[in-house]
């Protein structure tokens, strides 16, 4: 009995998924018409399907950035730079405490490589 379930229940889900796109179908097809309109134009008062062309080039962005723009961005440039100046200073202090290590040329051969302790409670 138990060998033929995971079929049965296949055949169970596929059978609610054909219903349930037929019940969807005819939804569609007994509803009623309605033209949607997008919520952005609904939403702003005047606006219309169609739109004059006047409209559009009489409302044009411009793109050259003004005064308080273009001092907004010096700003924020001058603080990024602080901020690398900052990190820079705080490796090159943290460099200093770790030992120096030897040139490549200066290290011998026969040295084998340190590997470091496992034990049960070390995860990668």
């Amino acid at each position: 009995m138990f060998d033929t379930l995971p079929a049965v229940l296949l055949t169970l889900f596929l059978a609610v998924c054909v219903l349930w796109l037929i019940w969807q179908a005819f939804r569609r097809l007994f509803s009623p018409r309605k033209r949607r309109v997008e919520p952005s134009l609904a939403d702003e008062p005047g606006n219309s399907r169609i739109e004059p062309a006047v409209s559009r080039t009489g409302a044009a962005v411009s793109t050259i950035p003004d005064a308080a723009d273009v001092l907004a961005l010096k700003a924020a440039i001058d603080n990024l730079a602080r901020q690398v100046a900052a990190l820079e200073q705080r490796l090159a202090a943290g460099q200093t405490s770790l030992p120096h290590q030897p040139a490549p040329r200066d290290r011998s051969v026969d040295h084998s490589p340190v590997i470091p302790p496992v034990s049960p409670d070390h995860r990668i």
